[in-house]
């Protein structure tokens, strides 16, 4: 009875010792923003948002409550909304040195570390991602062209079908009544 009251609780304990933070990884040009969401359930002491590579600094740390603690780096282009059990850190004007892997730890009993987040600054977008802006227009019109086209064979099928069938009743040997009589003989 014992096993099988641990192994209902397990998943709610091991959910109690969970970070999730989004996004993964973004991509910003020098001198936008970028937000990281940090969530737990369970109860926390606080919850810091670290740059883990490539050198380590506590960005900063909240406890509901309490005046937050922020790295001077970041000071005056931090913000941070919610509260500590699901947060959103805003990092503003965001320069090249920025660049980093960020990582979400909850200060409970233990120290649970997040995912992380990788977030390059550049000072212009990738070649990729121009391109996936640009090829927007094509994906949206091949399915579209896709479409009409088997319409327009729909159509033309079905004009076919209806010219054959008048050909078929405009033949004075094949008639409904002559049919009708050819399969009243049988029966």
């Amino acid at each position: 009875m014992v096993g099988l009251l641990g192994l209902l609780l397990f998943p709610l304990l091991q959910a109690a010792g969970e970070v999730w933070q989004s996004p993964r990884k973004t991509i910003a040009l020098e001198g936008d923003s970028v937000n990281i969401t940090c969530s737990t359930p369970g109860t926390l002491h606080g919850i810091y948002l670290k740059k883990t590579w490539p050198n380590n600094s506590d960005v900063i740390y909240y406890e509901d409550g309490s005046e937050p603690t922020v790295d001077p780096w970041f000071q005056g282009r931090i913000a941070y909304s919610g509260l500590q059990s699901n947060l959103t850190i805003s990092l503003y004007h965001l320069q090249l040195a920025d660049t980093g892997g960020y990582t979400c730890v909850a200060i409970m009993d233990d120290k649970i570390f997040g995912p992380g987040t990788l977030v390059m600054v550049t000072d212009q977008l990738p070649q990729a991602a121009n391109t996936c802006q640009e090829s927007w227009p094509i994906h949206f019109a091949l399915p579209t062209a896709l479409a009409v086209g088997f319409f327009l064979i729909g159509l033309g099928l079905g004009a076919v079908c209806v010219l054959i069938r008048t050909q078929v009743s405009m033949d004075p040997r094949v008639s409904p009544v002559s049919l009708e009589a050819h399969f009243s003989q049988r029966a």
